[in-house]
């Protein structure tokens, strides 16, 4: 690996073109406040918006726990996060509420999380609330005996009885008598939601896959993504909708792999589907969470960090197999969104930003027909609200608001009103800058949580180092390395990482999530800039987590389960939580269990190292019947093992000029081709034994451990990787 380098981008004139009309999503610094509770000492953003409620909360600690026991109390612990809609009506409508609040102080000991911060206590009651409902989400509430054991868990209440929902002091008043009047009963449920706890991922483990080879295993999973997916209007399912990033990925891989043309174009439509709808910004940029319709047109308009580092990747992908130019301007734009809203004074990226705008949600975004043409030439005015479907009396349910979103096409709009598609371009290009421009300097920014996340930055790396590979634009080389030389500065402290980075307070210990996306970060770094020491040690002293190879032999001594090839997402020693938690599903994010598989297997291929390629397979074995039956909910899984089924090629480059030349082979999606450069003799790798001839340039081009003649050109490797 290179020395330190510069980071590619000014971070102060970025953040600070930004910071003046950024609101941040904390309530504690209105002033002045009746209330103050323990959260005031916290850093979360969340935690902090919840400082000056009239609850007494707490953050999640030994003591708290502690006292518990001590006044022999049940536990309400309250999961959320500072971007989420409905934890802020909950908030409004019952943690701001005196009277319910006394309640609340009265019979229990009350718990705040941040979901982002600590995902290993979200993990855990959240299957409790799924176990018990049949589904979850946040605001999360749990109600916990004394030790931490959970005996009911549901998510949003309101405060009278409405939506088929019990109102929140109802359950306040149900879950307080039956800890006091019930207790057998209470002790029985808490038992029987830890054993279901502990038993949920080891059920997935055993279910036993019917394929009986890589083939029908392979036509199975695909046929039933083909199945799910929405012809019509693109994506999977119906309302709400999510990008579904990694299945749409998994039908990427397997059309590039198998020449499966539609495949490919399935992957396409769908992203085109995001870019034409509300999810996607079209004046600044970045997408949504998810629509709460089927057709891509109303956003629940928080933008996670996470989403958009995931969509990145799954664009550029696209553009190397389908050029196009609208996954082109996706990527710039987004890219654009991310430095301009979402960086932070000292380099790296902020988690999100609210839907909320004003305590109203989509207000930053929304337009009116009115507010248009007070701000448009009447030819352009014509033109957006023709391209973005607009309409005086509004469309959608809030009355004369927009949503801006693309019915159609420019060329067809363009022709409609009788304008060439190069002078339609060049006036909606105007019309966009006056519309953000304005957005920009006159509107109340969405609130924004201003967590420096492990995992989600890793993602990022990982996704614009596939949009260098796309574009061949240095910008995104620079970006991800960028990124990387960020989060060893601020996150690695002392041989340890850190979950998080917020207002200058470093959160807990890593989580297997955030290293093995780390992990994956680190080799996808390796594979556009051949600088080994991202993969591999660079000696055999140097005992730093700041390689993958280092990072996954962390991961394996120190999440493994006792028994059985998978992780825990945290180290089960002296744990306060009562049941380890393992985590399997892909859901939003990647699970870390798959993402450990992919680098395992990825740095057996390059390290020539069995243990990695056995504890790969391993685990993917574990995994093969619920992917086979579940695929779009195990993306990740199914991605890595397509992958680990294909051929398996390389592409060793070795000599003077290694690095640029291999560079050359980059802008193809070839997903089961390895590219390894060196411009000097390593030995301590297999593929680069014997391999370096002084003063000349040599390509070996490999399949199934079976090579061909050494070339010296770029023109002659690509024949041979061609036949």
């Amino acid at each position: 690996m290179s020395a330190k380098r510069e980071l590619p981008f000014k971070t102060s004139t970025l953040s600070q073109s930004f910071s003046s009309p950024f609101t941040p999503n904390n309530s504690s610094a209105i002033s002045p406040h009746k209330y103050t509770n323990a959260l005031i000492h916290e850093s979360s953003p969340y935690l902090l918006q919840h400082a000056h409620n009239p609850v007494n909360w707490e953050p999640w600690s030994e003591k708290a726990l502690a006292r518990a026991k001590a006044e022999n109390k049940p536990i309400i612990v309250s999961i959320g996060y500072s971007t989420c809609h409905w934890c802020h009506v909950m908030e409004r409508e019952s943690f701001e509420d005196e009277a319910t609040a006394a309640v609340m102080n009265e019979h229990f000991v009350c718990i705040k999380v941040d979901r982002e911060e600590r995902p290993d206590v979200d993990r855990i009651y959240m299957e409790a609330c799924q176990a018990i409902s049949g589904g979850g989400g946040w605001p999360l509430n749990a109600f916990l005996l004394p030790d931490g054991r959970p005996y009911y868990a549901g998510t949003y209440y309101p405060p009278v009885a409405k939506y088929n929902r019990p109102s929140w002091t109802g359950v306040l008043a149900q879950m307080s008598k039956v800890f006091h009047e019930d207790r057998n009963t209470v002790e029985e449920q808490a038992n029987r939601l830890i054993e279901n706890i502990r038993g949920g991922g080891t059920r997935l483990l055993k279910i036993e896959p019917t394929a009986e080879n890589h083939t029908a295993w392979r036509e199975t999973l695909t046929e039933k993504l083909r199945a799910n997916y929405d012809l019509r209007r693109g994506g999977f399912g119906g309302a709400p909708k999510f990008p579904m990033s990694q299945s749409l990925e998994v039908l990427l891989a397997n059309g590039v792999l198998y020449e499966e043309f539609n495949d490919q174009h399935l992957a396409a439509h769908g992203v085109l589907a995001m870019l034409d709808g509300g999810i996607y910004d079209h004046l600044g940029g970045g997408f949504s969470r998810y629509t709460v319709d089927a057709e891509w047109r109303v956003p629940h308009f928080e933008k996670m960090l996470y989403d958009n580092a995931l969509l990145l990747r799954l664009m550029a992908k696209l553009q190397m197999v389908l050029p196009n130019q609208r996954f082109l301007e996706g990527i710039a734009e987004t890219t654009a969104w991310l430095q301009r809203e979402m960086l932070l004074p000292g380099g790296g990226y902020r988690a999100a930003l609210d839907a909320d705008s004003e305590g109203v949600e989509g207000k930053y975004y929304i337009w009116d027909y009115e507010e248009l043409a007070g701000l448009l030439p009447a030819d352009q005015l014509e033109l957006v609200v023709a391209f973005f479907g607009v309409t005086e009396a509004g469309n959608w349910e809030e009355e004369n608001s927009n949503i801006l979103y693309r019915p159609d096409t420019l060329a067809a709009v363009a022709a409609s009103l009788d304008l060439s598609t190069e002078i339609a371009t060049v006036k909606l290009a105007e019309a966009k800058k006056t519309l953000h421009e304005y957005q920009f300097k006159n509107r109340v920014h969405p609130g924004a949580d201003d967590k420096l996340i492990l995992q989600w930055n890793a993602l990022l790396i990982s996704g614009w180092s596939w949009c260098y590979r796309a574009t061949g634009d240095e910008k995104y080389r620079e970006l991800a390395t960028g990124l990387w030389q960020t989060l060893t500065e601020q996150l690695y402290v002392k041989g340890q990482w850190h979950r998080n980075l917020t207002n200058g307070d470093l959160g807990a210990p890593a989580f297997l999530d955030d290293y093995a996306a780390l992990a994956e970060a680190a080799i996808d770094l390796h594979d556009i800039t051949f600088e080994l020491d991202y993969a591999v040690p660079a000696s055999a002293g140097d005992a730093s987590l700041t390689n993958a190879a280092a990072i996954v032999d962390y991961i394996l001594a120190t999440f493994s389960m006792p028994e059985g090839p998978m992780c825990y997402l945290r180290g089960i020693e002296d744990s306060e939580l009562p049941v380890a938690s393992l985590d399997l599903f892909d859901n939003a994010l990647p699970s870390g269990n798959s993402q450990l598989a992919h680098s395992l297997l990825r740095l057996s291929h390059l390290t020539g190292k069995d243990h990695y390629l056995t504890r790969g397979e391993e685990m993917l074995a574990a995994m093969s019947g619920s992917l086979e039956r579940y695929p779009s909910s195990f993306g990740g899984w199914a991605h890595a093992a397509l992958l680990h089924a294909a051929p398996v090629r390389e592409l060793v480059v070795a000599g003077p000029g290694a690095r640029a030349a291999a560079g050359q082979f980059l802008s193809r999606y070839r997903p089961e081709l390895l590219i390894v450069a060196s411009p000097e003799a390593r030995e301590d790798l297999s593929l680069l034994q014997n391999r370096y001839l002084p003063g000349e340039l040599r390509f070996y081009v490999c399949e199934n451990q079976s090579c061909q003649l050494p070339v010296g050109t770029v023109t002659e490797a690509e024949d041979q990787l061609d036949r």
